[in-house]
């Protein structure tokens, strides 16, 4: 079986060729591309007025050092934890849609698997991947790129995320 560090090198691949110092046109910052409301989700960054646009003009938290954004692109280690902390409140937002009571069932073509959901989450959110679950795959949405949630999930199936999903 694939495992989590599988699941990881993938992901940040697919997201920024593994490059911890990425940082696309829409603001999103380092290996897995994360944006102002992942690190706000994982105690790294606030953002008083709550709207969520990458302009990186709130306020870092200095949790582990991580006091602005170069910083975060500076620290791959950070990222890494970051990314293990935002992939388990994923799992609790799939959760939340019930995203988690379609694993093992097959949409178009596509047996969902728990890998595979946080995938799509990394890419469009949990709110995205329920409507995507709950219209048997006729609702599929796409990020900018134009990379859609049904890709992630077909993509990221079958690895090893049990240790996120708790």
């Amino acid at each position: 079986m694939k495992t989590l560090k599988d699941f990881f090198d993938a992901l940040g691949w697919q997201e920024s060729g593994g490059n911890y110092k990425a940082f696309n046109k829409y603001g999103y910052a380092g290996k897995y591309q994360m944006g102002e409301s992942a690190l706000v989700d994982c105690g790294y960054y606030k953002k008083p007025n709550g709207i969520y646009n990458n302009d990186w003009k709130g306020v870092f938290t200095g949790k582990d050092g991580i006091n602005s954004i170069q910083d975060f692109l500076d620290n791959s280690a950070v990222q890494e934890k970051a990314q293990m902390i935002f992939k388990k409140r994923q799992w609790q937002y799939l959760k939340a849609v019930g995203a988690d009571k379609y694993i093992g069932k097959t949409i178009n073509g596509i047996t969902i698997t728990a890998s595979g959901l946080l995938a799509g989450a990394h890419l469009k959110g949990a709110g995205s991947v329920a409507d995507y679950l709950k219209s048997n795959g006729k609702n599929i949405g796409k990020d900018a790129f134009g990379t859609s949630v049904e890709t992630y999930i077909k993509r990221f199936a079958g690895y090893d995320v049990s240790a996120i999903c708790t």
